[in-house]
């Protein structure tokens, strides 16, 4: 059976693509449990970020996406009725991604259910 891999990228810079809710590993370990599914999250500090007192900017022209400041979301399982269910659950705390990368290193079959879960519920991508 495949590996569904579901990378599902959120920049908290930018304040169309940011999550509505903030990305809790709490939550995600309770979606995993639930769902059965495997959820791991790493949060990427870009290389292009400054800080200046309360202000925080990013260069990122002319940056690779693993160099951009993002939280990466990755959902992994077998079961595709397991891995739907970790998806939607996700779209429902965070929203779907709202670039064009926000599903850069899903698996291909992953990325389609994504597409197609997007369109379902959330209904942007």
């Amino acid at each position: 059976m495949e590996e569904l891999t579901a990378v599902l990228r959120y920049f908290p810079l930018d304040p169309v693509t940011n999550p509505p809710n903030p990305i809790r590993q709490a939550d995600l370990d309770r979606v995993a449990r639930e769902t059965e599914t495997t959820i791991t999250l790493a949060t990427v500090v870009g290389k292009g970020r400054t800080v200046e007192g309360d202000i925080i900017r990013e260069d990122t022209m002319n940056s690779a996406i693993e160099d951009v400041s993002q939280d990466v979301i990755t959902v992994s399982t077998q079961d595709e009725n397991a891995f739907s269910k970790a998806v939607r659950a996700l779209f429902k705390l965070y929203r779907a991604p709202r670039t064009v990368f926000g599903a850069w290193g899903s698996s291909p079959r992953g990325r389609e259910i994504i597409y197609r879960l997007c369109d379902e519920y959330d209904g942007w991508y």
